[in-house]
């Protein structure tokens, strides 16, 4: 009896601390899209496991993108939540359409060392996405400093985060979580909250899992997920780090992945005439010899969005080149410049030919 009685006790305090939430251990997820949002990302038991959030419960289905938008140099899991029997398709602008009950996560790491993985994640932030029968919905869970759990935030946070690269580089930088008022910013699309990136397009390539690699949509319509969709009507995509590749895709690849979720017909930066969304061939609207629409601290004082073979003279560039509150684009989603990305689109612009007038 005083042996059960320590293990009980035992059992119970490891619980307390922060251990794995029960919840978890059934493989049962716990998302009622009725309820109010659980305050603690481990309620909703997607993952079995208590710190990589890497092994799906039922129903919670791994995916990856092409592209993605650059976050201070974290890295993302992926991953969409179907209910039971449910089954999704893509609508007519080649987006996502989940059924009612689903949800996008977004689990946002850093690994303490790229050179040595099994040392760990620091998970920062985890974001979802819910299909409410409202609409969709955006909760962020912001990771707390123990990393026992995350902890959901309509006002965001930050983290400090110390990590190595791959080529032994020591970054130190101040993760910021966005505010739920932030992330609407981002997601929304004729006024409606609308999840970005998940279009046929942008996972329209092979992944590798226990059974082999494969293309991942070609996965899902195997398994009778995905419905009334033919894997030959969508075109290969190109990664905007892949260098193998012709520059000018690369270039469109990445300012759609980065900007055109507001820089496009319907976003919420449409106003401004810039659509930079990667099926716009207008070279004026692209933002070629284009003016702002007004002058400010904003447009670097410069004259054009794009000036071909000038991007030291293009807005542009200006942006993407700064961290400064009120200069840099995008507005939400890093504190930090992404390097390569502005040498990318500068060696793109340095190519283009013509002559604003």
């Amino acid at each position: 009896m005083r042996y059960f009685t320590l293990f009980f006790a035992t059992a119970l305090l490891w619980l307390i601390i922060g251990g794995c939430n029960s919840n978890r251990n059934n493989g049962s997820v716990k998302l009622d899209i009725n309820a109010k949002a659980f305050e603690k990302i481990s309620e909703y038991a997607f993952f079995k496991d208590c710190t990589g959030f890497t092994q799906p419960n039922k129903g919670v289905i791994p995916f990856k993108l092409v592209n993605a938008m650059f976050n201070d140099y974290s890295l993302r899991d992926c991953f969409l939540y179907i209910p039971e029997g449910g089954t999704f398709s893509f609508d007519s602008s080649n987006l996502l359409n989940l059924p009612q009950g689903s949800c996008l996560i977004n689990v946002v790491y850093y690994w303490k060392d790229a050179r040595n993985i099994s040392l760990g994640k620091q998970l920062v932030e985890t974001q979802m996405l819910v299909n409410k029968p409202t609409g969709w919905d955006a909760l962020t869970y912001h990771w707390t400093a123990d990393q026992k759990d995350a902890v959901l935030t309509d006002n965001g946070g930050s983290n400090a985060v110390n990590f190595i690269d791959k080529k032994g580089g020591v970054h130190q930088l101040n993760f910021v979580t966005p505010s739920r008022d932030e992330c609407k910013s981002c997601h929304l699309l004729i006024n409606k909250i609308t999840p970005i990136g998940v279009t046929a397009a942008n996972l329209n390539m092979d992944v590798t899992d226990s059974t082999g690699k494969k293309n991942q949509l070609g996965r899902w319509i195997d398994a009778g997920l995905l419905k009334n969709f033919s894997l030959s009507s969508v075109p290969l995509p190109v990664s905007y780090e892949d260098t193998t590749k012709p520059l000018e895709p690369r270039a469109r690849a990445y300012l759609n992945a980065n900007c055109a979720h507001c820089h496009c017909p319907n976003g919420p930066a449409y106003v401004s005439g810039l659509l930079l969304n990667a099926d716009n061939n207008n070279s004026f609207t692209l933002g070629i010899c284009k003016p702002p629409l007004a002058k400010g601290h904003g447009t670097c004082n410069l004259n054009y969005d794009i000036v071909p073979g000038k991007p030291a003279e293009s807005i542009v560039i200006g942006r993407l080149s700064s961290a400064e509150f009120g200069v840099k684009m995008p507005e939400t989603g890093r504190t930090l410049v992404d390097t390569a990305g502005v040498l990318l689109i500068s060696q793109w612009i340095s190519q283009l030919k013509g002559e604003c007038r």
